[in-house]
């Protein structure tokens, strides 16, 4: 049985990477803080940062939060090879409809 991926994941995930992979001119800290990437997706903090910590305990996401409850999340290497397997499976998928 094939195990699908929850679309707010893939919606996290298709952020982050569009983050890594964008123009980073002008940025110093790498990924989204938790505040952009919540408005980005559309998920409340509560329900993004449930989906986070999944993903971090796959070791797919970083998240550092700091002591004030800010924080910034970066797709890991692991994580940048799923997207983009992810990404070109989609891809060949439609192409082949």
């Amino acid at each position: 049985m094939e195990r699908e991926i929850d679309d707010a994941v893939l919606t996290i995930l298709a952020a982050l990477h569009a983050e890594a992979t964008g123009d980073r001119t002008g940025r110093n800290e790498p990924g989204l803080s938790l505040a952009k990437l919540s408005k980005r997706v559309e998920l409340r903090m509560s329900t993004l940062r449930r989906q986070l910590s999944a993903l971090e305990d796959a070791e797919i996401v970083s998240v550092i939060v700091n002591d004030d409850g800010t924080g910034r999340v970066t797709l890991t290497p692991l994580g940048m090879a799923i997207f983009d397997a992810l990404d070109e499976s989609r891809t060949t998928a439609t192409e082949s409809t």
